[in-house]
């Protein structure tokens, strides 16, 4: 949990304090730093951190400050907020873009953060093809692959062809309709197609993705998925 908690956005020490006020239901900032073996100044000023986010609130008894947490609700406050904000400068970025001379239909991604955004992109597609599938995502994106593969699931019109390996992933057990290719055909390259895009994904080590925009390019990777799959 101290790591999903980091994942949000606590600190160390936040994560910590959060945790134990979660299993000792309410304490008293002196009671929280032994059970987090922490200073006591620390400890206070960390509650009273979280006390600012929303995280936790306190009542007063005898004179003294007894913690517990807010509603495990109020843990999607600040992304909520991030998320309007997003949308703002979104919305500004969209009335100031001046389009380039020449189109750009070439984009590459790099790293967690990059492989992320391009999911939430293939997750909100019409129609999509999937070729060698692996089911590393759930390796790489160990919190969200499941939501991810979970909103791919409601696309009408999912096809999934897999290398051999994907058998022994979870991704193997969602409710979708997938082929096998033959042992030989086992590499690392998923190539998502679907809305005129073209998505190359390479999880080995650091993930390298390459997202191509071109309706020509598009159609003959879905004619190839299509010959493929027909014969599998």
């Amino acid at each position: 949990m101290i790591e999903k908690l980091q994942k949000l956005g606590l600190s160390e020490k936040e994560s910590h304090i959060y945790l134990a006020l979660v299993n000792s239901g309410e304490a008293s900032a002196n009671q929280i730093a032994k059970q987090t073996s922490s200073n006591r100044t620390v400890t206070y000023n960390v509650l009273q951190q979280l006390v600012e986010k929303g995280l936790v609130t306190y009542v007063k008894k005898e004179g003294k400050r007894i913690y517990c947490i807010s509603k495990p609700e109020s843990l999607l406050a600040s992304i909520k907020e991030k998320e309007d904000i997003a949308k703002e400068l979104m919305a500004e970025i969209n009335k100031v873009k001046t389009q380039p001379a020449s189109f750009k239909s070439v984009e590459v991604y790099e790293g967690l953060e990059g492989m992320k955004v391009v999911f939430e992109e293939i997750r909100k597609a019409r129609d999509l093809r999937v070729l060698n599938a692996t089911g590393l995502i759930f390796d790489y994106l160990k919190f969200s692959a499941k939501h991810i593969v979970k909103d791919m699931t409601r696309i009408k019109k999912l096809r999934v062809i897999g290398v051999p390996s994907m058998k022994k992933s979870p991704l193997a057990k969602a409710d979708i309709l997938v082929k096998y290719l033959p042992g030989e055909a086992e590499n690392y390259a998923t190539t998502f197609i679907f809305d005129n895009k073209v998505i190359i994904q390479i999880l080995k080590d650091k993930p390298f993705l390459i997202k191509i925009e071109n309706k020509e390019i598009f159609d003959g990777y879905k004619k190839d998925f299509d010959v493929l799959w027909d014969r599998l």
